[in-house]
Order: structure tokens, then C-alpha cells, then sequence
């Protein structure tokens, strides 16, 4: 089809002059007629998504709460009802979240290293006071300061609770190989949950023991209580260890009072370790007391 270039008329390709206007058209060349139905591209191209340029949705974000209070909640819930009847049946093992068993260790963990902590620095403030007193009584000076400002550093803390962790998932890891040579099929997760569940009356030794701490001085009474403290403690995660050897469903290749021996004298080994890391740690606590005496 041919188009007039003056007054834009459409004729046919042969027409050699325009049928309007006379203008000749013999100089002016044909295109092709595109038919109602094809859209405005070029012949032997595909129209693709390339060309066709979309135009940004503007879509409403709303913003996710990054603590879901109603799930921490349940799980807190859940938590304690498992607690309370571990403490109420500890051989009826309930089921447990994944994580009830770590975070029983640890809770026991902190309340143990808090009131060695505090009970540290009960013990410097009172040498404090006896050396204000014995320099006071030497000098005349009744202001004497001696070692008034030393307190015990967060490091402290940070050793014994990692001290006390490591001690007692090294202790569970050791009893759950002989546990699976002796026959158990628990996953180590479960594993630990069960001996949690067996030993969840330490978290309620190591809270009275820690409450204790915070109140009343350091004397013959509180020093007997400890001891009774850690040694009941002390009781009750042996028999931890050895219950969660010897109590299966099916036996194994290993006899289960050998396994229970065995994983008995590792863990007492284990747990002589860690006392003496802490008292190690005790140890420079006390030498930087003295240091800060001078």
C-alpha cells in the first residue's frame, strides 16, 4: 500500500498517481498492510515478556514480630510441667522439648556458679574487714580501706559456668557410648533429656544453694550446708550416670553393670577434674585478693 506524501491518503501499490490530490507517486515505495488483529512489531518477531515492560506493584509489607510471644510462652510452659514431674517422678521420663535437658544443665550451672561467686565475695569482704581491723588496731588509723574496692571479675563466672557445662556434657557423652554399647538406641538429644530428667532435683539443691548465699554470713552453719549441698548433688549425678547405663529396654554386647562401672570411674575422673579447675580458679581469685591487700 502506498500513502500519499501530501495529503496521506491510502491507495493500492499500482496506482501511479494519488487518486485525491494528483500528486505522483511513482517515487514513493509500499509497505506491507498490517490486518486489524496484529499488533504494531515487526513482521517475523516474537512478542516476549523482554518487551513488555511491567509496571512495579506497589504491595503493603507488613512487618513480622521478631519474638513470638505466644510460641515462648508454650515452650515455657512446656518446660515447666516437664520439670515438675521430673521432680515429681524423676524415673517416669516425660517428653520433652529438643532442648529441655540443655537448658536444665545450664539454669543448674548458673545457680551453682552464682553462689560460689557470691559466696567468694562474701568471703574477701569479710577478710577486708578482719585486715581494716587488724590494721586499724596497729596504725590508730580507724578509716583504713585494706582491700575494700576488690570484687570478683565476670570472667569468674564466665570459667566456672563453662567449667561446669563442658564437666557435665563430657560425663553424659562418655555414658551414652557405653549406654549405646550396652544396647541403647537414643539419639544423643534424648539421651540428655532422660538424664535430666533423672537429675532435675540438683536444679533445686543448686537454687537453695545459691539463695543461701545471698543471705545470712560465712560461718561454721553455711560452710556445713554446702557441704551437705555438693555432696547430695554430687550423689545424685553418680546415680544419674549410672541409671542412664543400665536402664534399657533390651540388653546389649556389654554387660550393663560393667558399663555402668566403667562409665562410674570415667566420670569420677571427670568430676575430679573439674573440682580442681574450680579451685584452680578459686585459687586466683584469692591470690588477686591478696595482691590488691599490699
Amino acid at each position: 500500500m502506498k500513502i500519499c506524501p501530501n495529503c496521506h491518503s491510502k491507495m493500492n501499490d499500482n496506482v501511479k498517481f494519488c487518486t485525491k490530490c494528483g500528486t505522483k507517486l511513482a517515487s514513493v515505495v509500499g509497505t506491507p498492510e498490517l490486518s486489524s488483529g496484529d499488533s504494531p512489531v515487526e513482521k517475523g518477531k516474537t512478542v516476549t515478556s523482554e518487551n513488555v515492560t511491567n509496571k512495579p506493584v506497589n504491595e503493603t509489607v507488613t512487618p513480622r514480630s521478631t519474638v513470638d510471644t505466644v510460641a515462648l510462652q508454650s515452650a515455657f510452659q512446656g518446660y515447666w510441667h516437664w520439670l515438675v514431674n521430673s521432680w515429681k517422678s524423676p524415673f517416669q521420663v516425660q517428653k520433652a522439648t529438643k532442648y529441655a535437658g540443655i537448658v536444665t544443665l545450664f539454669l543448674e550451672s548458673l545457680f551453682f556458679t552464682l553462689g560460689i561467686g557470691h559466696l567468694a565475695q562474701k568471703a574477701t569482704s569479710a577478710a577486708s574487714r578482719t585486715a581494716n581491723s587488724v590494721v586499724s588496731a596497729f596504725s590508730g588509723n580507724s578509716s583504713s580501706s585494706v582491700g575494700s574496692s576488690f570484687s570478683i571479675g565476670f570472667s569468674f563466672y564466665i570459667s566456672i559456668i563453662l567449667i561446669i557445662v563442658i564437666a557435665a556434657i563430657a560425663m553424659i557423652g562418655i555414658a551414652f557410648l557405653i549406654n549405646r554399647s550396652v544396647g541403647g538406641t537414643e539419639i544423643f538429644v534424648d539421651y540428655l533429656n532422660r538424664l535430666a530428667h533423672y537429675s532435675s532435683s540438683i536444679l533445686i539443691l543448686t537454687l537453695i544453694f545459691f539463695l543461701m548465699t545471698l543471705s545470712g554470713s560465712v560461718g561454721v552453719v553455711s560452710a556445713v550446708v554446702t557441704a551437705i549441698i555438693l555432696l547430695l548433688i554430687s550423689l545424685i549425678w553418680s546415680t544419674t550416670i549410672i541409671c542412664g547405663v543400665v536402664v534399657l529396654d533390651a540388653p546389649g554386647q556389654l554387660d550393663r553393670i560393667y558399663g555402668a562401672v566403667i562409665a562410674g570411674v570415667i566420670c569420677v575422673v571427670i568430676e575430679a577434674i573439674a573440682v580442681s579447675l574450680i579451685t584452680s580458679k578459686l585459687g586466683d581469685t584469692l591470690g588477686s585478693f591478696i595482691s590488691s591487700l599490699f
